[in-house]
């Protein structure tokens, strides 16, 4: 009976962990949407919120006929005992004519994982 008491308590598995299926059904079916992710930033939860629109944004451009690329680099430099690096990024975008509008309609960030998910929809 304990066991049961246990599992039974919502949200929760056995392992004191979030269930995954407490996940919003939007992640995997966004719909007319899209649902895009980012990870731990060293740049803090903003940084964090930022790339996972940027994502999401690019990803709802392509449906529209939008190109997007990118490119990054980054060099490593050692002198001594002293490192550095320098980070560069360079993003081109075709448009067709097509103005492309949409917003977040929700967020939700994984307890576990502390993954950040972005629903983005086509604003009216």
């Amino acid at each position: 009976m304990s066991l049961l008491s246990a599992c039974g308590h919502l949200g929760v598995d056995q392992n004191g962990r979030m269930d995954s299926r407490n996940r919003p059904a939007w992640i995997n079916d966004p719909g007319e949407g899209v649902s895009a992710s980012a990870g731990f930033h060293v740049r803090g939860e903003q940084a964090q919120e930022e790339l996972a629109i940027t994502r999401a944004r690019d990803e709802y451009a392509k449906r529209y006929g939008v190109v997007v690329s990118s490119e990054h680099s980054t060099s490593q430099y050692v002198v001594g005992e002293r490192a550095s690096s320098v980070s560069e990024k360079e993003i081109r975008e075709e448009v067709n004519q097509i103005e492309v509008k949409a917003s977040v309609r929700a967020k939700w960030k994984d307890p576990d994982s502390g993954m950040l998910w972005i629903w983005l929809v086509p604003a009216n």
